[in-house]
């Protein structure tokens, strides 16, 4: 249903492009050459419009086939799912900008999302999906370690891009105690580094390489390593605070986990779904 998304996105941009381009005939300039909007459309019309069309030939059934099971959307999620989309904008009419900037407007992304819900409803009630509590907490059993939350440090960096860079701010910290912050917003070559006095915040176990990982996962707190290489150049970690990892709880996670599963079945339904409808329908490409 992702893919419905960018395929729907992508013709709404293309649309609003062609729109703009009629006036001049040419969308773009490049040292000095044309390129016309009749470029574009042919450009994107070979590259997208087999998969758009099958994509919409696989929602048009599907959305038939859900109408037939007499399956509805639900006017909460889907309302709920609007108002997330919406969240990530400042205000109700820069969301509302965007959305025309793309040729959309509120309207239609509502009606997309209750087409998904359908969809989603369809595949379910068809392929008769259901998730029970038994394979929920097989599937923790068998996740466990990777549903927990990682054990977790605070850390600092100095980056340098030469070896002798890096063992001279080693000198400074053992020998002087410079100020390992300080420190990093002289000396390190990131400028993040150098804006943030080295601050990394905290790191999870197995973010890093390997052998980085289990050097600096063996420091103490407020301890640094020794120089080592990392990338293209030279650093010094130091750990601030450790913070132990923690056991994921299967009560604390079941919901989201059933729904997590539950989409994964629907994912590898869809497809099988469409192909036995396809099976069953007249379709003719009009060429």
């Amino acid at each position: 249903m992702k893919k419905s998304i960018l395929a729907a996105a992508v013709l709404a941009i293309f649309a609003t492009g062609l729109h703009a381009a009629e006036k001049s005939g040419n969308v773009a300039i490049v040292n000095g050459q044309k390129v016309s909007s009749e470029e574009l459309t042919k450009k994107l019309w070979w590259q997208f419009s087999a998969q758009g069309l099958s994509e919409l030939i696989d929602e048009k059934l599907i959305l038939e086939e859900g109408a037939r099971l007499g399956v509805k959307a639900d006017e909460k999620e889907l309302e709920a799912r609007f108002a997330s989309l919406a969240a990530g904008y400042a205000d109700k009419a820069t969301f509302e900008k965007n959305l025309k900037s793309v040729g959309w407007s509120a309207a239609e992304l509502r009606e997309l999302i209750r087409r998904q819900l359908i969809m989603r409803g369809t595949v379910i009630a068809a392929k008769k999906i259901a998730v029970t509590d038994e394979e929920t907490a097989a599937f923790f059993e068998k996740n466990k370690e990777k549903l927990g939350t990682p054990a977790s440090v605070k850390l600092s960096q100095i980056f340098v891009n030469t070896k002798a860079e890096a063992d001279d701010a080693y000198e400074l910290l053992t020998t002087v105690g410079a100020d390992f912050g300080k420190l990093s917003s002289l000396k390190s070559a990131d400028a993040n580094l150098r804006k943030n006095n080295g601050s990394l915040g905290y790191i999870s176990k197995g973010m890093l390489l390997p052998e980085i990982d289990k050097e600096i996962f063996a420091l103490q707190d407020g301890q640094y390593s020794k120089p080592m290489a990392t990338g293209n150049g030279f650093s010094i970690f130091k750990t601030e605070e450790h913070k132990p990892g923690k056991e994921a709880s299967f009560e604390a996670i079941k919901a989201d986990l059933k729904v997590a599963i539950l989409n994964q079945l629907i994912t590898a339904k869809l497809p099988e779904l469409a192909a036995e409808l396809r099976q069953k329908a007249k379709i003719e490409i009009l060429k």
